[in-house]
């Protein structure tokens, strides 16, 4: 059975550290990440000024039991490297890194800031942001390039427009980026984050919930455990559709508990009411999707707990 992350991380909510009501406010959305965002222009006043607020906005995101990360910028990585890490941050998210060489130099900033803050070794994490054609290319690289790394994903925006194409609701040009990310992260034994076609590369905030679904069922389906959510309204449909439903989880543990039965007969292959036959892949994947919808149920109960002590 392949390995997989122990990591649950179906929602990752994008918030302006400037909007400080949407930051006061992150919290309450219920995901199980928030990635503070500062100003995008790296040399502008307004983002030296931004890193003053992530203090606050680090306890505020953290009050439901979010993990919460800062996007930092590589062409200022010190700074805001500096700036964001205290003891209420999880880690940083890293864009457009394209070599070995991008992470080696956050890794030593965040070794050098663990140190000076009192966190320990190594327990800030890198989650990588891939947007440029020559990232997703070296995507093996890039995810084996430290410990630090967990979870990885593809910002199809970006991508985008660093290729020189439109995509379309109809047309679809970054299959192959997205599926070489998603090989290239299980196989680590990391966790590939990302929503897919069309939303990843047109991201709208409002779609109809049956849409939402369809299109996260599908996201799913081909390998990603979670996405980016930049509207709050993404939030509960990503955590409900990253999450094995209650029907399908007991299906499983039907699966499971009548091919242990055939074991225990002598036989590896195990009929099943509807005509289907089960036999090892079937019982393997039936415990991947068990094992998956019990550390969902953790996550969830770890940031209720968290919610519980507020009151």
């Amino acid at each position: 059975m392949l390995a997989t992350s122990s990591l649950v991380r179906r929602s990752v909510l994008v918030v302006p550290v400037t909007d400080q009501a949407t930051v006061a406010d992150s919290w309450r959305h219920n995901a199980d990440a928030i990635a503070l965002t500062l100003p995008d222009s790296p040399g502008a006043q307004g983002r030296s000024a931004a890193r003053g607020l992530l203090a606050e906005a680090l306890q505020n995101a953290g009050r439901g039991g979010a993990e919460v990360f800062v996007r930092i910028d590589k062409t200022v990585t010190y700074a805001d490297i500096k700036a964001a890490v205290m003891p209420d941050i999880s880690g940083v998210v890293l864009p457009d890194a394209e070599s070995r060489g991008d992470i080696d130099e956050v890794s030593d900033i965040l070794r050098e800031r663990e140190r000076a803050v009192g966190i320990p070794a190594g327990e800030l994490e890198i989650v990588l942001l891939l947007g440029t054609a020559r990232g997703v290319w070296n995507v093996r690289e890039l995810v084996n390039a430290s410990p630090r790394i967990a979870s990885v994903a593809l910002d199809e925006a970006s991508l985008a427009r660093s290729m020189g194409i439109a995509p379309t609701p109809e047309f679809d040009p970054l299959s192959f980026s997205r599926g070489r990310v998603i090989v290239e992260t299980l196989a680590a034994v990391k966790l590939p984050l990302g929503i897919g076609h069309p939303l990843g590369a047109l991201p709208r905030e409002v779609v109809d919930d049956q849409d939402f679904m369809r299109l996260a069922d599908r996201a799913r389906n081909t390998g990603f455990k979670g996405a980016f959510c930049p509207f709050p309204s993404w939030v509960a449909a990503c955590n409900r559709a990253f999450t094995p439903s209650d029907e399908q989880v007991a299906y499983y543990r039907a699966v499971r508990h009548a091919f242990a039965k055939g074991v225990a007969r002598g036989t590896a292959a195990v009929p099943f009411p509807g005509g289907r036959m089960i036999d090892v892949p079937v019982d393997e994947r039936a415990k991947l999707v068990i094992d998956w919808w019990e550390r969902c149920q953790r996550r969830d109960a770890d940031k209720a707990a968290v919610e519980r002590r507020l009151l």
